[in-house]
């Protein structure tokens, strides 16, 4: 069964301001009108849409593929966005007590050999998995790298300069058809699909205890896990004040994203034609923001929406310092917009396969339970301290703290974010961009920006 978070009715909140229950109930929406998952949060409501019409429980996503009780929904449930929530985490550790098949020491816990003897032990364990709602991961550097590890600062006293603990977020399994990579550092490829079989069968060895070297997931449950993946859409479908987000002839929800095009490489800015009005799908909801009604919430929700995706469309600042952007275009400094990074159309996602380092790795972001590691150039001997080396896993120290630039649809519902969960709402991962890029996001932008992140 999926798993059940608490839903914030957008009625109710609508009667409460003085709207009236069901304020748009009348209004065309362009939307499919029987929702297949629901996924609530602190702005409304989300939605699962499947191409094939129904999510299909019987497919291997759903199965366990391996010798522990976990499937691939343990980490990438439908009504936390396909990924988890530290909040969801949180409430399974104390209905089961930290016994749910999620805390396993395979992946989660400070270290694979960690006391979980008795419910105080395993509190203190998988702190990291309940605060941050991240996976563990052993990494090594091959030996070809451009640099070496010369110290690493474990709370937990596990890890070596050979030998060392990472942990990061589960990247959601929905909307891979809009992507330009998966993982959070996945290399390049222009094979999607084949990513997603390879990673059934890596993700069954790895999470789910399965021996992949001696009997590996058959190539035709790979294969139907894939195509599961691939029909998979999430997107907030109601915001708890606005009503219906593809109501008023708005576009949101995840029938809608279905639909949008993509391709790969497709309005990259590093190319001539780049359009930085990324979103549009709240244009018709600009009629609210010029006609202001003020005291009427829906509407002036639905303004809100519609600056806040014009804040990121066209908002300018300054993007320096980022490697993976600036290198790549070859100018230390670059006036863009949110847009810039997130370039596809309605998806927000990058459409170039690029790793970027905006800083999220370095040791004043990092929490503290994680690990800290230093590495150092072989050739130019200079250092750096980060607690996750990125892309820089590869052995390039030109990577190092580089992730990909994530879509943004379904947001809502999968709280904490960035790589590792530092950020534990929109409202902070707007202001670390904010205060790492200097974005003058003052007179009501801040505001409308996250009203709209929360409606994508």
């Amino acid at each position: 069964m999926f798993k059940v978070l608490k839903v914030v009715s957008g009625g109710l909140l609508l009667a409460a301001c003085g709207c009236g229950v069901g304020g748009d109930v009348d209004e065309p929406i362009t939307e499919s009108t029987s929702a297949l998952a629901a996924a609530g949060n602190k702005y409304g409501t989300a939605e699962t849409f499947h191409t094939s019409g129904a999510i299909d429980l019987t497919n291997p996503f759903f199965q366990a593929l391996g010798t522990n009780p976990r499937t691939c929904m343990t980490c990438h449930s439908p009504d936390q966005g396909w990924t988890d929530n530290a909040d969801a985490i949180k409430d399974l550790f104390k209905a089961s007590d930290g016994l749910d098949p999620i805390f396993n020491l395979v992946d989660q816990g400070v270290r694979p050999d960690a006391d979980i003897s008795t419910k105080r032990a395993r509190k203190d364990t998988f702190a990291p998995s309940v605060k941050l709602a991240v996976t563990r991961f052993t990494r090594t550097i091959p030996a070809t790298a451009e640099f070496t590890v010369t110290a690493v600062s474990d709370p937990s006293g596990f890890s070596t300069t050979t030998s060392f603990l990472n942990f990061r977020r589960p990247t959601p399994t929905a909307n891979e058809s809009k992507v330009s990579s998966v993982l959070n550092t996945s290399g390049p490829t222009q094979d999607i699909g084949a990513q997603l079989a390879s990673l059934m069968n890596g993700a069954a060895g790895l999470h789910e205890q399965r021996d992949v070297t001696n009997n590996p997931v058959p190539t035709d449950v790979r294969n139907a896990g894939r195509d599961f993946m691939f029909g998979v859409f999430f997107a907030q479908i109601s915001d708890n004040a606005a009503g219906r987000l593809d109501a008023g002839g708005a576009l949101g929800g995840p029938t809608n994203l279905s639909t949008f095009p993509f391709t790969l490489g497709m309005n990259d800015p590093a190319q001539p034609g780049f359009n930085p009005k990324v979103f549009n799908i709240f244009d018709a909801w600009e009629t609210y923001a010029v006609n202001a009604r003020h005291g009427d919430c829906q509407a002036d929700a639905r303004a809100a929406i519609y600056r806040g995706q014009e804040v990121f469309n066209f908002n300018q600042f300054q993007i320096s310092g980022v490697n993976g952007f600036n290198d790549v275009l070859g100018q230390a400094t670059v006036t863009g917009t949110c847009s810039t990074c997130h370039n596809v159309p309605n998806v927000g996602g990058h459409s170039v396969i690029r790793m970027m380092d905006i800083g999220t790795s370095d040791p004043q972001n990092a929490d503290p339970l994680l690990p800290l590691v230093t590495v150092q150039n072989k050739t130019t001997g200079e250092t750096r301290t980060l607690s996750d080396l990125g892309r820089g896993l590869s052995g390039r120290w030109v990577d190092l703290g580089g992730f990909r630039v994530p879509p943004l649809r379904g947001l809502a519902a999968q709280a904490p974010y960035f790589h590792d969960g530092q950020a534990k709402t929109i409202k902070d991962a707007i202001k670390y961009h904010e205060q790492r890029f200097n974005i003058d996001l003052s007179h009501g932008r801040r505001a409308d920006l996250e009203a709209f992140l929360g409606a994508l």
